[in-house]
């Protein structure tokens, strides 16, 4: 479910502390969302936990969200090629702190967030305004997407493949197991 929520209103100059922030107000949005769908329903539709996440990347001591232009992103991989830079995937799991299935409210929380390092390949101008051309770039935290066309200009990363892909598949297990009620 999409959240919602206007990106640009949470700001922090910290990295971790912003993409944490970003994926618990996606979270919450959502569960506020689903709460009032499950009190007009006449059904128990009250899920059981949410979980939103956000990513970012960091290259350079610079936080990359997603090119707004082609130009920023042709700019982003020209001074990204040969070089490395981290994912960072923040994660937030509300849950219910009571087995009813009648309690929507999330009192419970697990939240944290994943790095994975990338390494790109060196690439030509043309590759890069090729890839761009693509629109893939635009609509991803960094301007890549490993599990896309992006994947093949990406010579290694170190950390969690699924992180990159959007959700830490092992932290999501971890923190489930924390959970009482799931």
């Amino acid at each position: 479910m999409i959240s919602g929520v206007d990106e640009t209103k949470i700001q922090n100059h910290d990295p971790f502390k912003l993409v944490q922030s970003l994926a618990q107000a996606k979270a919450e949005a959502v569960a506020s969302k689903l709460s009032a769908k499950a009190a007009k329903s006449s059904i128990n539709s009250h899920p059981k936990a949410v979980l939103g996440c956000d990513s970012i990347f960091v290259f350079q001591e610079e936080i990359f969200g997603k090119p707004k232009t082609h130009e920023e992103a042709i700019e982003r991989w020209a001074r990204m090629s040969s070089n490395s830079g981290f994912l960072l995937t923040g994660h937030a799991l509300l849950y219910r702190t009571q087995p009813s299935p009648y309690s929507s409210h999330f009192k419970g929380i697990v939240k944290g967030v994943v790095r994975t390092n990338i390494k790109f390949a060196q690439l030509s101008l043309k590759e890069i305004k090729a890839y761009v051309a693509t629109d893939e770039p635009m609509e991803c935290a960094g301007g890549f997407a490993l599990e896309g066309q992006g994947g093949m200009f990406i010579e290694c990363i170190e950390g969690c493949y699924s992180n990159v892909i959007g959700i830490s598949l092992p932290w999501l297990q971890k923190s489930l197991s924390k959970t009482k009620f799931l």
